[in-house]
């Protein structure tokens, strides 16, 4: 059998795009806990769009990320998360910015990860949380999930959640009760 180049090109070509080096990539991971919401946020942008995260991030140029900046760039991502819990908006709280080398980021071979928390009353009854999403400094593909984490008195235990189209917004229904 023959193997035509031009199509086998193509096809190559094909698969390579598939990859996203065009995009940022956010997982937004959400854990529910007795005390509050606590956030994940891994960001990892593909190498084509990387300067659109890393020129953010490295405020002076000067090739190196120093806590400072990396707090800054988290503070600016996290304004751009929103939390509401039965409607009324919490604050997130910066726990926590893990910043890889930036020549890994800037390869698109890397994740950064932003950790927050947001206070939250536990009380028994049917609650909804909705996370949104607004940070895309590209073309950005998102994805956000809800854990829950056990403790205390109380229990949550998730009834239903839904996700936007675009996938910027979670809503989560879930109902607190006695263990």
């Amino acid at each position: 059998m023959r193997i035509r180049p031009v199509p086998l090109l193509l096809a190559l070509l094909g698969a390579a795009e598939a990859h996203p080096v065009d995009e940022v990539v956010q997982g937004a991971y959400l854990t529910l806990t007795p005390a509050g919401v606590e956030l994940e946020l891994d960001i990892t942008p593909g190498s084509a769009v990387a300067a659109s995260v890393t020129g953010s991030l490295d405020a002076d140029r000067n090739g190196t990320v120093t806590a400072t900046e990396a707090g800054a760039y988290a503070t600016r991502v996290l304004a751009a998360q929103s939390l509401t819990l039965d409607g009324t908006r919490a604050r997130w709280t910066l726990r926590d910015v893990q910043v890889p080398p930036l020549g890994n980021l800037k390869l698109g071979s890397d994740t950064l990860k932003i950790f927050a928390t947001a206070p939250r009353t536990q009380r028994s009854g049917v609650h909804t949380l909705s996370y949104t999403n607004s940070y895309a400094p590209a073309k950005t593909q998102r994805v956000a999930n809800i854990f829950l984490k056990p403790g205390g008195t109380l229990t949550d235990r998730v009834t239903g959640q839904t996700r936007s189209a675009d996938l910027t917004r979670l809503t989560v229904q879930f109902t607190t009760g006695r263990s």
